[in-house]
């Protein structure tokens, strides 16, 4: 047994240079090391000499693995259900998503070159040099990461009572942050009033799947023209997750401040629950979808965790305008709007509705249109969406009763993505995925309405129901109030969302993330 040059598995270090070098994937020196030192090592039995390269060979992929942005295998295993409901076609399209053209091509230009150069370069000191160069790399950025991460100042605000404030002490580590933040959050409920003062107004609430800040910046539509028309925009709401079913919970349970992931799971006092606190003033509730919502048993965790035991309005019978990911069929959005107010809203007298459109899922598909990148058509989905949404409201217009409408995204659809997650994936609820834009629209021949009336603060679902609260208590459709008077002290919320076993916090300004209880790291940006 001696030391040996690492031959053709140079080649192998040499792509992971170009590729961490780019930002595709991430570096362990130390496991990088020790595969390369494995490597070194000639037997002088071939047997020996084999089971090494077998060995290698395995290693090799799992230390990529796990130097790549992908989800650890564990998250996987456990989204296995799920995502054997993905056609094959979305398969394929996260494919080329994850392995590109220019990938390839560069991979096969650094394979020609190193077979053309091997003969007269020695490429196994070039290894070395390279992985002493990226640990020393780290070292020095891993260092300047903890001194940032803990030097968290004190900070007291003096403010009203249901203002979301997080008061930190000094040298305060994200664990004692975020568990302040949890506590703080604990204390903030809504009082609803004991009945309607004023004229009754029905509650509209459109929750819209896959629609962040970042999503509208890349196919070029701002925030202000797409509310245009609404009355009060939020530029920097928290969904506060990156996944359905825990955001139509935290919206449905927006009457108590923010929880952790967990507790999303497990029953919450009644008056948590936003749909509840109507229900009580007289509300008749119901639920829409332009969906079946058996995915990731959505329609289910509506009903349990969010406290809506309506049956949903029966949609089988009109139009399909997209086929989801899985192949399901989603229909069209306002054919879905339009069927409710023809159905079920002349029954209610003041109706409570709560609707969920998929419309801008990722792999979802153009019904009778050729098949087409889901990144791409989602600019046409988006203005379908919104042309429908437009004509819901004229149609409420035309109804003639008071309505208070809002829009509020579950979370974002990752169209960019980032050197973490390719486009698509929202296994991690970065801030591009979690920051979107809501709104609400007043709808009423008596109201005040001014101008659009923008919150630039970040902002979550518990300032929603405080606004639902404080219209209730005054006479707004009466004229008897401005809606400036409604946002007035509106409580503000630190940004931390939470996945399954994942966290997102600011720590300094920067996002930090945890993921399965480990040490937090900063978000890479850029």
């Amino acid at each position: 047994m001696k030391l040996s040059g690492l031959g053709a598995w140079n080649l192998y270090f040499l792509a992971k240079f170009a590729l961490f070098y780019y930002g595709a994937i991430d570096f362990n020196v130390l496991t990088n090391a020790a595969l390369a030192a494995l490597l070194a090592i000639k037997f002088n039995k071939s047997t020996f000499e084999k089971l090494k390269h077998v060995l290698g060979g395995i290693f090799a992929i799992v230390i990529l693995y796990q130097d790549s942005w992908l989800p650890p295998i564990n998250r996987l295993t456990k989204q296995a259900g799920n995502v054997q409901d993905f056609s094959f076609g979305y398969f394929f399209e996260l494919l080329a998503r994850v392995i590109s053209v220019d990938m390839l091509l560069a991979l096969f230009v650094i394979t020609v070159c190193f077979w053309y150069t091997s003969q007269w370069l020695r490429f196994t000191t070039i290894t070395i040099v390279g992985l002493l160069l990226i640990g020393w790399q780290g070292e020095g950025e891993q260092s300047g990461t903890v001194v940032n991460a803990y030097s968290t100042n004190t900070t007291i605000r003096n403010e009203p009572t249901n203002q979301a404030q997080v008061i930190t002490r000094e040298s305060q580590t994200p664990d004692q942050k975020l568990s302040d933040f949890y506590q703080q959050q604990s204390h903030l409920i809504s009082h609803f009033p004991s009945q309607v003062n004023g004229e009754l107004f029905d509650v509209i609430v459109l929750n819209i799947c896959s629609m962040a800040i970042d999503d509208l910046n890349a196919i070029g539509v701002s925030v202000e023209d797409m509310f245009n028309d609404f009355d009060v925009v939020f530029s920097d709401f928290n969904s506060a997750t990156s996944y359905s079913g825990p955001a139509a919970i935290r919206l449905l349970r927006a009457s108590c401040g923010q929880t952790s992931q967990t507790a999303l799971f497990s029953d919450a006092p009644e008056q948590c629950y936003l749909f509840k606190n109507l229900e009580k003033l007289g509300y008749q509730s119901s639920v829409v979808m332009n969906h079946d919502g058996h995915f990731d048993d959505f329609k289910g965790l509506v009903n349990r965790f969010g406290g809506l035991n309506d049956k949903p309005l029966n949609i089988d019978s009109l139009p399909v305008a997209q086929y989801g990911f899985d192949d399901s069929p989603i229909y069209s959005d306002g054919a879905v709007l339009d069927s409710w107010l023809k159905n079920e809203a002349q029954d209610c007298e003041p109706c409570a509705m709560y609707y969920n459109t998929t419309s801008l899922h990722d792999g979802n598909q153009l019904a009778n249109k050729k098949r087409m990148n889901s990144l791409e058509s989602y600019p046409i989905r988006h203005a379908n969406l919104l042309s429908d949404i437009n004509r819901f409201i004229q149609n409420l217009e035309k109804r003639g009763r008071n309505v208070m409408l809002m829009v509020v995204p579950e979370h974002g659809a990752a169209l960019k993505g980032d050197k973490v997650q390719f486009a698509g994936l929202r296994e991690i609820p970065s801030p591009t995925i979690v920051s979107v834009p809501a709104a609400i629209k007043f709808i009423g021949p008596d109201v005040k309405s001014y101008s659009q009336i923008m919150i630039n603060e970040s902002t979550s679902y518990f300032a929603l129901s405080e606004i639902v609260a404080k219209t209730l208590e005054t006479n707004v459709f009466g004229g008897n109030n401005s809606i400036a008077n409604l946002v007035e002290n509106l409580p503000k919320a630190p940004k931390v969302a939470e996945n399954a076993g994942t966290i997102m916090m600011y720590v300094n300004k920067r996002p930090y993330i945890q993921l399965d209880g480990e040490e937090w790291s900063a978000y890479p940006q850029g």
